[in-house]
């Protein structure tokens, strides 16, 4: 079992009936998970990182990943032998109190698999495949002892998928589930000697065994779905953290093999063939290939804090609210940045049907709007921070959560070195005299304000009216470089104009775009 993860899975009992239930053909699954980190020092970090296993896209027959979705943007990808790719993170200048979020969704549809496969097929060894046939790490497959028991149980078998078989039999029977820490998580020479384990004894040992004959076999990481069981009652679909094997057959590719089950015919074991290269019910998510010497997630300088998982099948994801805006026609180019940001919550219009998009902005919606896409992505923390109230700001304003969480928000980032005169207070935008909270807010305000939220990056501009003298230069050079503002077909950026609603919309779903990463 990996070091930073242990990998549990609940024994599937399954009662001995003569006609099963036909299950659904395919599922869509929505999966996310949530990290969240904090620093361990008391000075901002001067070196850190986070890396999280994101794994592989498309890569089994049973499941087509629709998407994945990262977010925040990772700073790079790493890939491990196998493929698998991990987001990694640079946290350097993460401050005590301030939290770093990583969400990680996948949107997949599993299908069962039941394809036919004679039993006289045998393996492909190609480069794709010899490389699994190799012992590794918790698997075994150089044990003496395995490979003599694993030519015993095959040596009246003629073709790869009879020995498999008969392996997936041995195994299958044989091993009992148990979760103790005894047995639990130590590979295949353990599940060999002791016959217990979980689901990680009873893949490798299978792996192991297949490969001391020469069958190419893999393990698979994900999770299997699972009623949650409320009293007598499904109230919902639950993740269990699971790992399967896989053999490769000659025309048929990589398929999937599951001995994780216990299946009793009055009361004595049997091996349950309807799980050998076949997968019965549409209920595994492939997440990547199982690779026992690397840890699912590293980090340094950082504790986490929280982990969740989260599943959601095809009948309760939510679709996203449409808008119904009929004032929108000559916006095309902004149609659909307004569409994304209502569907999160960030904008709403005038009434159900107007949304203003030609309307000035003024400067408190602004610092709504930019507070609520802050929220929305959460990747800035709340605890701490402090909120500098303008004289004029009256605190029972409706504004004043968001008000408050930008401010906070404001307080704890590392102020841009990019932003070399200082943009990274809400004074440094507006001044330290009155917010005027109701007065239009420009396009440059705009771009300053967000500045500190903004990847480190600058590019100089050919804007023809900003110039060195150009107050909030370096912001709008830092927002050109980051992609969040094009200016206008004449040249000009137009830095004093007051925002409308549909350009303030292009701006922060631009920068959205930015935060998240899709493959």
């Amino acid at each position: 079992m990996k070091k930073l993860e242990k990998i549990s899975f609940l024994i599937l009992l399954l009662l001995v009936v003569l006609a099963g239930t036909v299950c659904a053909s395919s599922e869509k699954y929505l999966v996310t998970k949530e990290y969240v980190y904090e620093s361990t020092k008391t000075l901002p970090l001067t070196s850190g990182f986070v890396e999280i296993l994101v794994g592989k896209s498309n890569f089994v027959q049973y499941q087509n990943d629709e998407s994945i979705i990262i977010t925040p943007t990772p700073d790079e990808f790493r890939e491990d032998e196998y493929g698998n790719l991990y987001a990694y993170f640079n946290v350097e200048g993460l401050r005590p109190g301030q939290k770093f979020k990583v969400t990680i969704k996948r949107d997949a549809l599993a299908s069962t698999y039941e394809e036919a496969i004679p039993t006289r097929t045998n393996t492909v060894i190609n480069e794709e495949t010899k490389r699994f046939l190799e012992p590794a790490e918790r698997i075994d497959s150089d044990d003496p002892s395995i490979i003599t028991k694993a030519k015993e149980i095959t040596q009246e078998q003629t073709t790869d998928y009879k020995k498999a078989q008969a392996i997936f039999e041995y195994v299958n029977v044989k091993m009992a589930y148990d979760e103790s820490a005894t047995y639990a998580n130590k590979g295949s020479l353990s599940a060999f000697k002791n016959m217990r384990g979980v689901c990680e004894e009873f893949t490798t040992l299978f792996i192991a065994m297949c490969r001391a004959v020469n069958v190419p076999a893999r393990a698979i990481e994900g999770y299997r779905i699972e009623d949650k069981i409320s009293g007598d009652t499904v109230i919902g679909k639950e993740l269990i953290n699971h790992v399967w094997p896989e053999i490769y057959l000659e025309e048929y590719g990589w398929v999937p093999v599951e001995p994780t089950v216990i299946y009793l015919v009055n009361g004595q074991r049997k091996a349950y063939l309807d799980s050998f290269c076949r997968l019965k019910a549409p209920d595994h998510i492939a997440v990547g290939i199982y690779n026992y010497e690397q840890a699912n997630r590293r980090m340094m300088n950082v504790k986490e804090l929280e982990f969740n998982e989260t599943v959601l099948i095809s009948e309760n994801i939510i679709p996203e609210t449409q808008n119904r805006f009929a004032d929108l026609a000559n916006y095309s180019w902004a149609q659909a940045d307004i569409q994304s940001l209502f569907a999160k919550n960030i904008v709403t219009g005038y009434s159900e049907t107007e949304y203003g998009p030609a309307r000035n902005i003024s400067r408190i919606e602004f610092i709504t709007m930019l507070a609520r896409l802050l929220k929305y992505y959460d990747t800035l923390g709340t605890t701490g921070g402090s909120v500098y109230y303008y004289p004029d700001y009256n605190e029972n304003h409706w504004s004043k959560p968001e008000y408050d969480y930008l401010l906070r928000c404001l307080d704890l980032v590392t102020p841009s070195d990019v932003s070399s005169i200082g943009f990274d207070a809400i004074t440094d935008v507006f001044g330290v005299g009155v917010l005027e909270m109701d007065k239009p807010i420009t396009r440059a305000e705009v771009v300053a304000l967000m500045d500190t939220f903004l990847a480190n990056v600058s590019e100089d501009t050919s804007f023809t009216d900003v110039s060195w003298s150009t107050k909030f230069r370096s912001s709008i050079m830092k927002a050109y470089a980051n992609g969040l503002i094009n200016g206008y077909p004449d040249g000009s950026f137009k830095p004093n104009n007051p925002i409308t609603r549909a350009e303030m919309a292009a701006v922060l779903n631009r920068y959205i775009k930015g935060k998240t990463y899709e493959f």
